[in-house]
């Protein structure tokens, strides 16, 4: 018998070579992007916070077209596409805003966003790796309840493939989304794909929003 017979049993199904190379290929793709959006929180706060005010405009009326009373949103982190004014409009049209808290083991929970008096500022205060999020007090509510989930990434695709941080966050969390439920994808314009590299535990979104451009996924094929 052949040493490459001998040995043939340990061959990888071809599955598992796939995954190999799209969590390399996503290190990758991440470290390059991370990296850009360093460079971008440096020099662009005030287009970012007119990209805001445009994506709020969309995102308020997809809220409106699916008659949501719950939308989970989150509070950017620097570089991230900023979401102050969308949050501060879907609350002042009457619409409950959850906003993730991450836990111990990176899984999320949602907490319902609280302003500092009518009409005031939210209340936010320093959560794990950095967030901001709502007092402890604030009530917890599950995700499923949400209508309409707007979730960070670092790149998206036409077909709604998402690449996020690498903790595996809302891969967990969006598989809670109630059937009916929309899940919006958020990043700047130059972060939507051609392809972005996928394993078997992604989760991807129904509705990609790159600037203020907003479309249905691509169906899978």
């Amino acid at each position: 018998m052949t040493l490459v017979a001998r040995w043939s049993w340990f061959r990888a199904p071809g599955w598992i070579l796939r995954a190999v190379d799209a969590g390399l290929a996503k290190l990758e793709l991440r470290r390059r992007l991370l990296a850009a959006r360093a460079e971008r929180s440096e020099r662009s706060e005030r287009s970012d916070a007119t990209a805001d005010a445009a994506r709020a405009s969309v995102l308020l009326r997809l809220a409106e077209q699916h008659r949501t009373s719950t939308v989970a949103l989150y509070v950017g982190m620097p570089g991230e596409p900023a979401t102050l004014a969308t949050t501060a409009a879907i609350m002042d049209a009457g619409v409950r805003v959850l906003l993730p808290v991450v836990l111990p083991d990176r899984s999320l929970i949602f907490r319902v966003a609280e302003q500092v008096g009518p009409g005031g500022p939210l209340a936010l205060g320093r959560g794990r790796l950095g967030l901001l999020v709502p007092p402890a007090t604030a009530p917890v509510v599950p995700l499923g309840e949400a209508g309409l989930v707007v979730v960070p990434a670092l790149a998206l695709d036409r077909a709604g493939r998402r690449l996020g941080r690498g903790g595996g966050s809302y891969d967990r969390a969006l598989v809670k989304l109630a059937e009916d439920a929309v899940a919006v994808g958020v990043v700047h314009p130059e972060e939507l794909l051609k392809r972005v590299p996928e394993e078997p535990h992604d989760q991807r979104v129904t509705h990609v929003l790159a600037g203020a451009e907003l479309q249905r996924a691509r169906p899978r094929l």
